[in-house]
């Protein structure tokens, strides 16, 4: 079994100023298969809200990637954020 590491790419702009992206750590997840760390990750994605969208109502979206996107409703298009599953590889 592997360990999965689930990550938060958030992008965000500013008025005016040009895209911030930053990607964190979101959660370990040790001696699981794929698929249930895939699990783990839809349970994230559901209950996720980055920083520059607390405020906001959010939809959640499945990519066909089977990454999932947190976006704003509003369409303005000012922040999103994409949780994926990674492999960890080595120590």
């Amino acid at each position: 079994m592997s360990t999965w590491l689930i990550i938060s790419e958030e992008t965000s702009t500013a008025e005016g100023a040009a895209p911030h992206r930053q990607v964190t750590l979101v959660r370990t997840v040790s001696g699981k298969t794929r698929e249930q760390a895939l699990v783990e990750l839809h349970d994230v994605a559901r209950k996720h809200r980055p920083d520059s969208l607390k405020s906001a109502s959010t939809v959640v979206g499945r990519d066909s990637d089977g990454s999932f996107w947190v976006l704003a409703k509003n369409s303005r298009g000012q922040a999103s954020c994409n949780l994926r599953l990674i492999e960890r590889i080595g120590s």
